[in-house]
């Protein structure tokens, strides 16, 4: 035990310049700090107990010495204020610092598993992103738990009047009305207690409704006045939810060597089970973001239905194909990939998206 506390000791004696990576588990009050010399040989570690100290001993690093953080609350600012200063800063994504993990989870294994995974190429960093694109994410957090209670809950009113044989459809509609009118028809053979807790029920419904609404209507007015996304908002299947998601999450397009690469990283690709020559494809992958990728897919079911049998539009056709030949849900994760693709060409200039005019480029298109 003494062997090991003096080589801790010895550690956290070494001069923090002589570090070329430095790692930081981040937590509240307690940060824990290792340090390699670039070749993976850890030559510092420490332990800090409070905002105050860490602060102090970020503001004395030098430009020499590339932080390391695993994305999570607080990562965010503590990587725009490196970045004020000068330091390069990279935060990593959780889910790919935890392969890197070795051993039980605690802070010094975290810290060491980021600076493995800092060595690791394959591994993109996550953005920097400014104060308004957090405030934007915030806004589509709070909207999305909004979303998340208000069905869970007319779920709940739907069994509960479903365990006193009264059936009703899915659907705000149904819930709205429907309830309202079984809660007023004495006819029906409900406890009073059942009636009064419906109606509270309800009326929690209805307010977490007029949340979302106030809600969407901020991310819409946001995207109203934002350049970039009135013009991802020229893609079919992309609104303003969309649009302001996607400009929230800063997702850097320079980062992807094409648009393939691009649609990938939000987990709309087959994932892969293959060894030696075979090559087996299995069903969706599902990395990345998961609230944008469900977004754009929801996006995709919206195009599909209001689909024209007889349209003589060259996308429409396409798209009737795709119906026949792989069904509407693969139809629609098929549009939402290449509606990620088309995205990925807009951030990059100051293009609009225009639908094709004839049938010439349609072969091109449809690949």
């Amino acid at each position: 035990m003494s062997k090991h506390r003096t080589k801790r000791n010895s550690l956290s004696s070494t001069d923090v310049t002589l570090c070329q990576h430095l790692s930081v588990d981040l937590a509240k009050q307690v940060f824990q700090v290792a340090g390699d010399d670039g070749s993976g040989r850890v030559i510092y570690e420490d332990r800090i107990k409070s905002r105050e100290a860490f602060h102090a001993f970020l503001t004395k690093l030098p430009p020499t010495v590339t932080v390391l953080m695993e994305s999570g609350p607080g990562a965010q600012a503590w990587g725009r204020l490196l970045q004020a200063q000068g330091t390069p800063v990279r935060i990593l994504p959780a889910q790919r610092v935890a392969e890197h993990r070795s051993g039980a989870k605690n802070d010094r294994n975290d810290a060491h598993a980021i600076l493995r995974a800092g060595r690791d190429t394959s591994i993109a960093a996550v953005p920097i992103k400014s104060t308004a694109a957090l405030a934007i994410q915030a806004l589509h957090r709070a909207r999305r738990g909004y979303v998340r209670r208000h069905t869970a809950l007319g779920n709940q009113i739907r069994g509960l009047l479903l365990e006193q044989g009264v059936a009703l459809a899915q659907g705000d509609f149904a819930v709205s009305q429907g309830v309202s009118r079984i809660l007023e028809d004495a006819t029906q053979p409900l406890p009073d207690l059942l009636r009064e807790l419906l109606d509270e029920l309800l009326a929690e419904w209805r307010y977490l409704g007029e949340r979302i609404a106030v809600l969407t209507g901020r991310l819409e007015t946001a995207a109203g006045a934002d350049k970039v996304a009135c013009r991802l908002m020229t893609i079919r299947g992309v609104g303003p939810i969309i649009a302001t998601a996607m400009l929230a999450k800063q997702p850097e397009p320079s980062r992807f060597p094409n648009a393939r690469q691009f649609a990938a990283y939000f987990g709309l690709v087959p994932d892969q089970h293959s060894s030696g020559k075979k090559v087996r494809l299995g069903k969706m992958s599902k990395r990345g973001d998961g609230y944008l990728r469900s977004m754009m897919i929801q996006g995709a079911h919206a195009v599909l239905s209001h689909l024209k049998p007889d349209s003589d539009q060259p996308d429409d056709r396409r798209l009737l194909r795709w119906l026949t030949r792989l069904g509407r849900k693969e139809a629609a994760i098929r549009l939402a990939n290449r509606n990620l693709r088309i995205i990925w060409v807009l951030l990059q200039g100051e293009q609009v998206y225009q639908r094709q005019p004839d049938d010439r480029q349609e072969p091109a298109m449809s690949r």
